[in-house]
């Protein structure tokens, strides 16, 4: 029987933790792999990139727009990161130092270049389907989703590099703000009004498109 005495909870897998309890081992995980990093382990840089390695593309695609750059700054930032590993301390967290290292490759990037908004049908408009922005009063559902995803991609790719930043780190990442602050290097209230200017940005972009 997989249940217990009548009044007793269930054994096994029917035993639910708490959150408390899930994020103890989450933080016990991050610990034991920020020391697997220090100390060199390759085979950690291989389960970071298992579990990071979504996000780190996400947001390499997104700012740069081009495939081929943007897994270029994925490979380029896992090499630092194991260079990196043996002096990493841990403070910021895995996550958050990982997509700083990715940040920070892509902004040297579009620094070497002009950005001219790229080319919206090099990234599929529904690949990276995290920011659902319905902002126009007068939403139409009849209107072609396909062609609204494709008019929202192609605004985040017109935004200034900065908001273009903050909106997929916010949206398209997951990122809480106090995190983006620490990836950002920037106060909590710049990165705030970044997003109000983006998402401004975006709305207007989209009511033309639904007009």
């Amino acid at each position: 029987m997989l249940a217990g005495a009548p009044g007793e909870p269930a054994a096994g897998p029917f035993v639910h933790r708490s959150r408390k309890e899930e994020h103890a081992l989450a933080d016990a995980g991050e610990a034991a792999l920020i020391a697997r990093l220090r100390a060199g382990d390759l085979e950690a840089l291989a389960d970071l990139h298992r579990q990071l390695g979504g996000a780190m593309s996400t947001l390499a695609r997104s700012m740069l727009r081009n495939r081929a750059e943007a897994d270029d700054v994925v490979a380029d930032a896992l090499v630092r990161i194991a260079r990196a590993g043996p002096g990493f301390r841990g403070e910021r967290g895995v996550r958050t130092w990982t997509l700083r290292i990715v940040a920070n490759l892509c902004r040297d990037r579009l620094r070497r270049r002009r950005f001219d908004g790229g080319n919206v049908d090099e990234l599929s408009p529904l690949e990276h389907a995290g920011l659902r922005l319905e902002p126009v009063a007068e939403w139409d559902q009849a209107l072609d989703q396909r062609v609204m995803a494709k008019a929202l991609e192609r605004a985040v790719g017109q935004l200034p590099a900065e908001q273009r930043e903050v909106i997929v780190l916010r949206f398209r990442t997951g990122l809480p703000i106090a995190e983006m602050v620490e990836v950002l290097g920037i106060p909590e209230g710049t990165v705030k009004s970044r997003l109000g200017r983006a998402l401004a940005a975006l709305r207007a972009a989209l009511r033309e498109t639904a007009t």
